[in-house]
């Protein structure tokens, strides 16, 4: 840069003198007076003088805020983030400062957010390599017990319903990972359309009867309206019936689990309540953790994947999710839709239990 910016001023200083040489030349030519002569050439050497200096000070003043510039990347280099230009001034080389710095923190927001995603991948594989271990394991086992030729047919019986139970879980452990994965992962993307919310959660209601009904867990509807709204049915469906299926696992037999419905003027809640055995309190902010499992969840089937899910996909479509529990009276967790903009009443769905 400073080699550069003197050949410019010798080149200037060359074309400068050329045609100064040339004027006083002419001024010879035509036969001016000394005096004429004289001044011209002193106006000649001022002039050249001046030029000179004013081209020195501005090389000065370039080198000068080349060395800010330096100074300013530096130090973001160096992560101090200093400011060399006055930011008071709305000048050209304040806001190329602020410019600098913005893309500094643009840059380190994405470092952070690489970062924050490799440990996320690095812990997504070391949840999913602890899942998968003990059903493996047991499988493994159990199958190695079946192949004893001396084996009683009741135990049989036995090692093949475990057999049959881990397999199941592997299943299950698989599909909801890669429903997770796909959701995390944008691949499955939210598509919501103005449907009925009360018939999203019957249908919820209706596929998790079964189970609740080997438990002689009975499942209660209720609510005055049915309300229609913009929402994802598949996935919320999904969400609805994975909070049923932590309600009836916790459950004892015999309980009972009341759904209902509730309109506000921005959100539409859907409440699922037990009376289960409830829920430390110490545990309500980690129960929506992947694979998080209470102490008390240890004999009770499950991965801790089904309420994370359910979070997840009511958080994609502008909602959220609370509980609150007591100890050997059950839990309720509430699930706040909004409504947004497409909010009306549609006709009542009346007596709706899927027990009858």
């Amino acid at each position: 840069m400073r080699s550069s910016f003197t050949r410019i001023i010798l080149v200037s200083a060359a074309l400068y003198a050329i045609t100064c040489g040339l004027f006083i030349f002419f001024l010879i030519q035509y036969e001016a007076s000394r005096t004429v002569i004289t001044i011209s050439v002193l106006f000649a050497v001022a002039a050249a003088g001046i030029f000179t200096g004013f081209m020195l000070a501005i090389r000065n003043q370039m080198s000068s805020i080349l060395s800010k510039l330096s100074l300013t990347i530096q130090s973001i280099i160096d992560r101090q983030g200093s400011e060399w230009f006055s930011v008071s001034e709305d000048n050209m080389l304040s806001k190329l400062q602020e410019q600098v710095l913005k893309l500094s923190g643009i840059l380190r927001m994405q470092k952070q957010r690489y970062k924050e995603e490799s440990e996320e991948v690095k812990s997504l594989i070391s949840d999913i390599a602890h899942q998968l271990k003990t059903p493996l394991a047991n499988l493994t086992i159990y199958n190695g017990l079946l192949m004893d030729s001396g084996l009683t047919t009741d135990k049989r019986q036995e090692f093949t319903r475990i057999l049959l139970s881990q397999t199941e879980k592997l299943t299950w452990l698989m599909d909801n990972l890669i429903k997770m994965s796909r959701l995390e992962s944008g691949i499955i993307m939210i598509q919501t359309g103005k449907h009925d919310i009360g018939k999203t959660v019957f249908t919820a209601i209706k596929q998790m009867y079964p189970h609740a009904e080997r438990k002689n867990v009975e499942i209660q509807f209720s609510g005055e309206q049915s309300i229609e709204l913009q929402h994802d049915v598949k996935w919320t469906g999904e969400a609805i019936l994975n909070v049923l299926d932590n309600a009836v696992k916790y459950t004892d037999e015999a309980g009972v689990i009341k759904v209902s419905i509730h309109k506000y003027e921005m959100f539409a809640r859907i409440d699922i309540e037990d009376n289960g055995k409830g829920i430390p309190e110490h545990e309500l902010s980690q129960i929506f953790k992947r694979f998080y499992r209470g102490a008390d969840a240890i004999d009770t089937h499950g991965v801790g994947v089904g309420l994370y899910l359910a979070r997840k996909i009511i958080t994609e479509q502008g909602g959220y999710m609370k509980v609150s529990s007591e100890m050997g009276k059950g839990s309720m967790f509430s699930i706040f839709v909004p409504v947004g903009d497409s909010f009306s009443v549609a006709p009542a769905i009346s007596d709706i239990t899927p027990l009858d």
